[in-house]
């Protein structure tokens, strides 16, 4: 991949020329979460010319309240990774890169399903049982990857090794599916612990929505970092979140399908609305082969027009 990039985009800064191997241990090149789901019963689909999938588990009551965290070193998805650093490191005596943790409610409904949205309204006292299994399950593993690593969320977002790679990058994808109460009521108290336990922290919110949980992300002491979702209103959020780096994500599909006068107009929207640019920088998940290179080169130039002059 770095070769690849190299080649294809060597001119912006992206690859190295001689990509020598190097004990990367996860999948940083993709925002592929699914171990911690996995460790927790959940069969995966491996495919070809896909990430791995996550199988729903469905688990009935019974099955959540005889749920337990698991113990990393004796579970055996995790002990394949474990394997796996034992190997790189013994080979290279260092090791780099991670594995995505996922996230508290991610996780949560791999269990679950779409009962545990039902859960929230009807059986409270479950539903909490389960965030918390989850809560430390993926706290446990982000731990256990940074202490090996150095980082545990370069595989959330591959910003974070530029910003700072000790940052927790925790997952909440699905916070797009509930409402703020919802998330005051059952999900913000996670992400207030987790911010201390795995400090420093950075909330990752790829929904078109973070705008509706910009006062709650506010109160996440030690929150420093937030992945801001296309579509969600910048402005907003940055007026709450004064001093936070917002990783300003622009969409993959518009990038692929616009021009690249269009696409440059995107990056140009976000950066204008983003506040302080040295507490903002650029990301875009997922782009795939239909992406015109032209429209690539089309963010790096506007990307380095605002860096040079500001907004």
């Amino acid at each position: 991949m770095r070769a690849a990039l190299y080649q294809r985009f060597g001119d912006l800064g992206l690859g190295e020329a001689s990509a020598a191997p190097r004990p990367v241990i996860g999948p940083v090149h993709l925002a592929a979460g699914f171990l911690p789901s996995a460790a927790l019963g959940c069969r995966l689909r491996y495919c070809e010319d896909a990430s791995p999938e996550v199988i729903p588990a469905n688990l009935t009551n019974d099955q959540v309240t005889a749920l337990d965290v698991p113990d990393l070193v004796s579970n055996p998805a995790f002990q394949k990774l474990i394997a796996l650093m034992d190997v790189l490191e013994a080979q290279y005596g260092f090791l780099e890169g991670d594995v995505n943790w996922e996230g508290v409610q991610n996780v949560a409904l791999n269990l679950r399903g779409p009962q545990l949205f039902v859960d929230y309204y009807e059986n409270p006292v479950l539903a909490r049982r389960l965030l918390d299994v989850a809560a430390q399950t993926v706290s446990a593993m982000a731990t256990y990857v940074r202490r090996r690593t150095g980082s545990n969320s370069v595989a959330v977002n591959r910003v974070i090794g530029t910003v700072d790679p000790r940052i927790s990058l925790h997952s909440n994808c699905t916070v797009a599916m509930i409402s703020a109460r919802t998330y005051r009521e059952y999900l913000l108290d996670y992400d207030c612990r987790m911010a201390k336990d795995l400090w420093p922290y950075g909330i990752h919110h790829c929904g078109a929505d973070m705008h509706k949980v910009r006062n709650e992300y506010a109160q996440v002491e030690g929150a420093e970092f937030f992945d801001v979702g296309w579509g969600s209103d910048v402005a907003v959020c940055r007026a709450a979140l004064p001093h936070a780096i917002l990783s300003l994500r622009l969409s993959p599909a518009r990038v692929s399908t616009l021009s690249p006068v269009e696409v440059a107009a995107d990056v140009e929207g976000l950066l204008r609305a983003a506040g302080p640019l040295e507490r903002a920088v650029l990301c875009c998940i997922n782009m795939d082969d239909q992406t015109p290179d032209e429209n690539v080169q089309a963010i790096f130039a506007v990307a380095e027009r605002y860096r040079r002059y500001g907004a």
